[in-house]
Order: structure tokens, then sequence, then C-alpha cells
């Protein structure tokens, strides 16, 4: 419409700038989260306007909230044991003994 005022103008009013303070620090929240977890998140401004009598007032609630995306859960590896138990060697694998040898002596003359 032609005559509609700018919506940020009520943004600004609304409890005083604080709906618009509000939607500023979650939409910066939100932006850290998505570039950390390279996933989408929404933001979600949601108005609620109902008569305040019949005094021809109007009571206006916002409502903002944000979806961030999750981040993965932490995994480990583990491995079955022959009894069925989770152990973080593999059974199958066999071992090797490892020893201490000293250091390494060259010879005069030996490339």
């Amino acid at each position: 419409m032609a005559n509609s005022r700018p919506f940020m103008d009520f943004l600004r009013e609304h409890r005083n700038g604080s709906t618009h303070d509000d939607l500023s620090d979650a939409l910066q929240d939100l932006v850290a989260a998505v570039t950390a977890e390279n996933k989408m998140g929404t933001l979600t401004l949601k108005i609620a306007i109902k008569p305040a009598g019949n005094s021809g007032a109007l009571e206006v609630a916002a409502d903002v909230k944000t979806t961030p995306p999750k981040s993965a859960p932490g995994v480990s590896i583990f491995f079955a044991s022959p009894e069925n138990n989770l152990i973080r060697t593999d059974p199958r694998q066999t071992t090797m003994e490892l020893r201490e040898i000293g250091p390494c002596t060259v010879h005069k003359g030996v490339a």
C-alpha cells in the first residue's frame, strides 16, 4: 500500500526499541552459529496483535526466536571384543613389541 508506515519505524518504537535490539543480537548470534557449524539456522519474528478493551487501542506483542544449527555429537572409534565389549584396540590386530635402541653411530668415510 502506498500509505503504509515503514515496518522499521514500528520495530524502533516497540518496547522502546528493545525488540529491534533483540532482533539485532539474535541475528548476530545466529550468523555466528551458522558460520561455525556450516549449516542453516532460522530467525523468526512473531507479532501478535489484540484489542485492548473497547478503547480502540491495540496490544502488540513481539516474540523473537532463533533456531541455530545443531552441532554434530562427537564420536569415538571402538572395536567389538570376542565377548562383545567395546574396546579401543582392534582385537584382530597383532601387537608389535617395541624396544628402545641406542644412538646411531656413524663410521668415518661411510656415506
